[in-house]
């Protein structure tokens, strides 16, 4: 039995303890506090700075042993060391769990934000380009000061401004060999390229004093020369300055000699295209394409000679979409924006609408459909290929737009244009099931949905009886065409895109089985023509589109009991919609043996539909049905009434 005088001893250590851990935690945050509070003076991040050598801990206060009380063991493991201003609690009884949180370590406060005018040379740039214009607004005024007052003639002012063009690429040579210089140069840079291009327009436009080809050659050795110090310097800025600079320079200058300003461009964009090697500049993408695109497009339009503006806009193509498939083949060469090749065959298209031959017009086009889904055929492109690297989509969907003028132009808005179009639509349907390709596919199905807009031209001829006289084989053959399109749409959806499936297919197959009605009234519209009887073929074809209608039906209708489950609705549907035409149509524009024909022909279909329809769904369930297992045999009836008499 222990002493109540001992266990009165240790409850009362216990419970000094337990104070002291108290004091001391309370200790600890004033700690902590005035070590915050200290970080924000200037002695403080000098203390700091000083090292750990110059730090002053605070000893806690020695605590004398209670007599009788266990002392410390030499096993026990030594305090860690304090941090400045930090008070450690006396280690606790071993029956006793330390009560205080441990110590936190104060979080330094985050780095303000950098305002918006220090980012990334903002405000530098902006300076450059302001100070770059109104140096050359400077220039301008002093010149137009200079020439009032007699100081220069021609040839001074000229020579002045080739003089001031190469001070002023000199001095940003030399101001970007500076550390911080770069924005600086490029100003100085850019400015210098502009006066030599002012340079160059006096001496083309103003005093006529060189042929344009030189002035062109001079204006295309400036823009060469800037290209390629931008590619020293590494800065597209510059090179987007020098390419637009002669771009908007050659056509103000040129505007009287078009297609030699045209060439001038095309060899232009020719030139500055290897500057795009091992770099990703799209801005100087667009400033080599699209200022040439344009004034050629423009030229195809506008020109006389109309052949020669579609060559060089060929030759553009050419070399627009040959850069991009080199591009997308061969990694070390940039990789051209795909979204530029319409804006590249543009001028084709243009010039092939716009030639007087619509012969030749549909000859360019052919070749540019071509040269487009050669292309998309050779471009080797992955599914993570960012959408403007795209070229097979884009391409063939160009193809298609390309194709589709063609066919228009050809049929030149005559009388076969609807039966071009729905043939052009029903290649495109048969190249994408035979390859099923997906973006075929897509275009098809585009072209398809405008050819479904052209066939509504022949609605008038299957639908008024007083066109009859006017209906030819041409519309004939759109109307069979519209119908093979759709059932070959179909089938290429189901097996290319399976998440348009079922309801794209079933509508396709729909308004497939209503042009073949319509084939059929137009068919026998030209039978009756044949026999001078144009208003009684056309009423007997009305008849025969409906029970057409009637025998694809109770086809439909057979085909649910092998196993479809939409073939029965649809031959219910489409047995709906006759029995409507039968009563709606036919018996008000039908008359005499025709309407009787009709009713008499849709109701023995009906019947023989009904009927059979029956007896099919029997025999089906009648096979499906399983036959009975046999059972023992009982012969105890034939036992008992004993062997037979005779």
């Amino acid at each position: 039995m222990s002493d109540p005088t001992l266990a009165r001893l240790r409850a009362i250590e216990d419970d000094f303890a337990d104070a002291m851990s108290r004091m001391y935690g309370v200790g600890n945050e004033l700690a902590r506090l005035r070590a915050h509070l200290a970080t924000e003076s200037t002695e403080a991040e000098q203390l700091l700075e000083a090292g750990p050598e110059h730090w002053t801990p605070v000893a806690p206060p020695v605590v004398a042993p209670v007599a009788g009380a266990p002392g410390p063991s030499s096993d026990q493991p030594s305090p860690p060391p304090t941090a400045p201003g930090h008070v450690m609690p006396p280690p606790a009884p071993a029956t006793m769990a330390p009560t205080s949180p441990p110590p936190t370590t104060p979080v330094a406060p985050l780095p303000p934000s950098e305002p918006w005018w220090q980012r990334d040379g903002l405000v530098a740039k902006v300076l450059a380009v302001v100070g770059t214009a109104i140096t050359l607004i400077g220039v301008a005024f002093l010149l137009a000061l200079a020439i009032q007052m007699g100081f220069f003639g021609p040839l001074a002012r000229v020579v002045s401004g080739a003089l001031l063009a190469l001070g002023l690429v000199g001095a940003a040579v030399i101001v970007h060999r500076r550390p911080s210089g770069t924005i600086g140069a490029l100003g100085l840079a850019a400015t210098g390229i502009a006066t030599g291009y002012l340079d160059v327009l006096a001496v083309t436009r103003i005093y006529e004093w060189v042929p344009l080809a030189v002035g062109m050659v001079l204006a295309g050795l400036i823009a060469l020369g800037g290209v390629l110090l931008a590619r020293a310097w590494d800065s597209q800025l510059l090179a987007v300055i020098a390419v637009l600079g002669v771009a908007f320079l050659a056509p103000f200058v040129g505007l009287e000699h078009g297609l030699l300003t045209g060439g001038f461009l095309l060899v232009l964009a020719a030139a500055t295209w290897p500057a795009q090697i091992d770099r990703q500049w799209w801005v100087l993408e667009l400033a080599r394409v699209v200022p040439t695109a344009l004034f050629l497009a423009g030229l195809s339009i506008a020109h006389e000679r109309t052949g020669i503006a579609a060559l060089l806009g060929v030759l553009f193509a050419i070399l627009v979409l040959g850069t991009s498939l080199a591009g997308a083949r061969v990694a070390r060469l940039p990789q051209q924006l795909g979204i530029l090749v319409p804006v590249a065959v543009l001028p084709v298209g243009l010039a092939a609408l716009a030639v007087d031959d619509r012969w030749s017009g549909v000859g360019l086009l052919v070749v540019m459909t071509c040269l487009l889904v050669l292309v998309a055929g050779l471009a080797d492109q992955t599914a993570d290929t960012p959408l403007q690297h795209r070229l097979t989509e884009i391409s063939l969907a160009s193809a298609g737009l390309a194709s589709l003028c063609a066919a228009l132009r050809a049929g030149d808005g005559q009388d076969w244009t609807p039966v071009l179009g729905v043939g052009l639509c029903l290649v495109w349907a048969l190249a994408a099931l035979a390859l099923q390709h997906r973006t075929t596919l897509v275009v098809a199905l585009g072209l398809g949905v405008l050819g479904t807009l052209g066939g509504m031209t022949l609605l008038p001829h299957v639908l008024l009886r007083s066109l009859s006289d006017d209906v030819a084989a041409r519309h004939l053959l759109a109307a069979l065409g519209l119908a093979v399109l759709y059932l070959v749409l179909a089938r290429a959806v189901t097996t290319t895109l399976p998440a348009l499936v079922p309801v794209l297919p079933r509508a396709l197959t729909s308004l497939s089985v209503l042009w073949v009605g319509g084939s059929v009234v137009l068919l026998i519209t030209l039978v009756g023509q044949l026999v001078d009887d144009p208003r009684g073929g056309f009423t007997a074809g009305q008849a025969g589109a409906t029970v057409v209608w009637m025998a694809i039906a109770a086809v439909l209708l057979l085909r649910g009991l092998r196993g479809s489950s939409f073939a029965v609705p649809a031959g219910l549907a489409l047995a709906a919609v006759s029995v409507g035409k039968l009563l709606l149509f036919d018996l008000s524009f039908l008359g005499g043996l025709a309407r009787v024909l009709s009713f008499i022909v849709a109701g023995l279909l009906l019947l023989g539909m009904g009927a059979g329809y029956a007896q099919a769904l029997e025999r089906t369930r009648r096979e499906s049905r399983p036959l009975p297992e046999p059972g023992p045999v009982d012969n105890s009836e034939h036992a008992a009434a004993g062997p037979p008499s005779v």
